[in-house]
């Protein structure tokens, strides 16, 4: 069932385009709630959504991603993934996540364009929080535990990320094409950005060494609906 849900939930976030034919993806069942779609793995009562990954960096900045594809912009990024970010999207779509940018994209904005082109904050998509853990371990690692403030050397504030869903360009999706997934510094074509303040600053955030594991340290990065537990 969940399968033919596929042709009504996956038009992109895009206004004033025809919807684009695409190939059914091949969505299995793997448990009672959890299916796959290729590396992408996800529960449909939970709404938790698991990837494979590989700590990148771990020192240094700047760092405009928390995870890009392993084919994406990986000297700017802690972690990356073998996963389609299509099959990402996918799946976010087949969970019924609502993406959208709102008001998120505002600060790039000339004054002069805010009132014509900005959006409103409550047309933003969803807010989804993130974790990594490293295979041996139970404790994920909250997302933004993995990024240093470069403005007082502190871990990045607490919080999620808001759904935005990256764009169509022709028949090229830009998120797989770029291989943007989870964004810091603001960029339209990733399926996943911050508001924090400081989300318009390619300079400010850096890799927080002391919370990262070991470069090449393989685990699960999760995708969640609310704020991720961690047990001390």
């Amino acid at each position: 069932m969940l399968c033919l849900l596929f042709f009504s939930m996956i038009c992109l976030p895009l206004k004033g385009e025809e919807e684009k034919a695409a190939p059914q993806p091949k969505v299995k069942k793997i448990g009672e709630n959890r299916y796959r779609i290729g590396l992408v793995e996800f529960d449909a009562k939970s709404r938790a959504i698991s990837i494979p990954a590989v700590v990148n960096m771990r020192e240094g900045g700047p760092i405009e991603y928390v995870l890009v594809h392993e084919n994406g912009k990986v000297h700017e990024a802690v972690l990356t993934t073998a996963a389609s970010p299509l099959d990402i999207q996918i799946a976010m779509k087949l969970l019924k996540y609502k993406a959208g940018n709102g008001d998120v994209f505002n600060k790039l904005l000339p004054p002069e364009l805010l009132k014509k082109e900005g959006g409103k904050k409550e047309d933003r998509g969803d807010t989804v929080f993130f974790g990594f853990e490293p295979d041996g371990s139970s404790t994920p690692i909250p997302a933004y535990e993995l990024i240093v403030d470069g403005e007082d050397a502190e871990a990045m504030e607490a919080g999620g990320w808001t759904y935005t869903g990256s764009v169509l360009e022709g028949d090229t999706f830009m998120a797989e094409a770029e291989g943007s997934i989870l964004a810091i510094y603001l960029d339209h074509l990733s399926l996943f950005n911050m508001t924090r303040d400081g989300a318009d600053l390619d300079d400010r955030w850096g890799a927080r060494t002391s919370a990262i594991p070991e470069i090449g340290t393989k685990g699960i990065f999760r995708i969640h609906p609310r704020e991720i537990e961690v047990t001390n």
